[in-house]
């Protein structure tokens, strides 16, 4: 392949545009991909502060992704596990959500945990008898708020409070449940397969082995483009790139952004966003890799790890990492102040001591359309002959998603390539 003559180019290197990418390149249709940032990764980076390993907003990877299966080399990956459950905090004390064929003592214990309700325990196990032949998002039924989904199901209001709310609400980035049940189910099916888990060194790993995999000079970071166009790519520098065709995988602000304006979507593109804050300490407040959550909805903590227990390498040795999740992206200098002052009241004194490593205020984290409606709401590949589109908005907003579009759009120039 020779780079300098590509057939295709593609504008953005998240995991989109490093799919398309890697399914290109295994076709043998030449490819030039280019990022504006200083390396590829999108959404999905992990930045080096004083030794520590610092995800851009707290991320898991789920190994049961179907695509990611098929894409990633999990063994390279080196990929560290989360409990498989999480410590619900409410005022009167600590409540431990346990999945009992992974930690058998602690679902023992469950059993008497007034948190969940025979019914709740009932019915999560018909929730899980349901999802046991899940795959990929149900786009077919009803369309309906998760929140009402689960109502309907059965679980109780404590139960849906205390749990749901925080853990779903932490990966949906809104705690009222709005987000289709179609992703729910999907996440609850991907969740109770295999857990949640963190590459050894970062997320940074996953678009770094897509990236090494690809032809050498095909990705050109440090490209900021300006407009897009089918056929043509024009670069902040007033360079013009030309191909047959043009894959825009981006971000789907950043595609609203670089699209002509005939293309432009008619309706505000809304985003979800979230602030990760990251605390260093000498002693770590548990020994295990378990989320805690906000069961009491006092904030603006949701949700917090000590992500050194998943994987030693996120901390040097001697130290650990913790992060500490707030939904939104809430303004003033109080913030840290208030953060500290909850995380006091779950762990202690110790928190005091804790230094101060950096926050992230991620604006876009995700597409809010997409996640309000997957029922009947596919977006197609192809814009206009000679332009396409890859993101997760494209599918879902997962790194399942992101994944699954890029190839899509390979697919479909490939299948265009055989006809021309």
């Amino acid at each position: 392949m020779n780079p300098s003559k590509p057939q295709v180019i593609i504008v953005g290197g998240g995991l989109a545009g490093l799919a398309c990418a890697r399914a290109l390149s295994r076709a043998g249709v030449s490819f030039q991909l280019v990022e504006a940032a200083d390396r590829a990764g999108g959404r999905v980076r992990t930045d080096e502060v004083e030794g520590f390993l610092l995800d851009r907003g707290f991320q898991v990877m789920l190994p049961a992704y179907p695509e990611a299966r098929r894409v990633l080399n999990y063994d390279e990956l080196d990929l560290r596990r989360f409990y498989r459950g999480a410590e619900v905090i409410t005022p009167q004390k600590n409540h431990r959500v346990a999945d009992p064929l992974h930690h058998l003592v602690d679902g023992l214990k469950s059993l008497t945990d007034d948190l969940l309700t025979w019914r709740d325990r009932w019915y999560s196990l018909l929730l899980i008898k349901e999802s046991i032949g899940l795959r990929n998002v149900c786009r077919q039924g009803r369309e309906w708020e998760t929140e009402d989904f689960l109502r309907q199901y059965g679980f109780s209001d404590g139960f849906i409070d205390g749990f749901f709310r925080p853990f779903f609400g932490g990966i949906f980035l809104e705690k009222d449940l709005r987000t289709s049940a179609a992703m729910f189910r999907f996440l609850f099916a991907m969740f109770d397969r295999a857990g949640a888990t963190l590459p050894a060194r970062g997320m940074q790993m996953i678009p770094d082995q897509l990236a090494a995999g690809l032809p050498a000079g095909s990705v050109q970071c440090g490209r900021a483009v300006a407009v897009v166009a089918p056929g043509a790519v024009t670069l902040t520098s007033g360079e013009i790139l030309r191909a047959k065709h043009v894959v825009l995988a981006t971000s789907q602000q950043a595609a609203e952004k670089l699209l002509p304006e005939v293309l432009k979507s008619p309706a505000k593109v809304r985003s979800r966003s979230v602030t990760c804050m990251y605390f260093a300490a000498h002693q770590a407040p548990t020994k295990l890799p378990i989320l805690y959550l906000d069961g009491h909805g006092e904030g603006p903590v949701n949700n917090a790890c000590v992500l050194s227990n998943v994987s030693p390498h996120y901390a040097p040795e001697g130290q650990h990492l913790i992060s500490a999740s707030v939904i939104g992206t809430p303004a003033g200098e109080d913030l840290e102040f208030e953060v500290r002052r909850q995380l006091t009241r779950w762990f202690g004194v110790q928190v005091g001591d804790w230094r101060h490593l950096r926050t992230y205020r991620i604006q876009d984290a995700q597409p809010e359309d997409t996640q309000l409606r997957l029922i009947g709401a596919e977006r197609p590949t192809e814009l206009v002959p000679g332009l396409l589109r890859a993101g997760d908005y494209c599918e879902d907003v997962s790194i399942n998603g992101a994944l699954i579009s890029g190839r899509k759009a390979a697919e479909l120039i490939v299948e265009q390539m055989r006809h021309e």
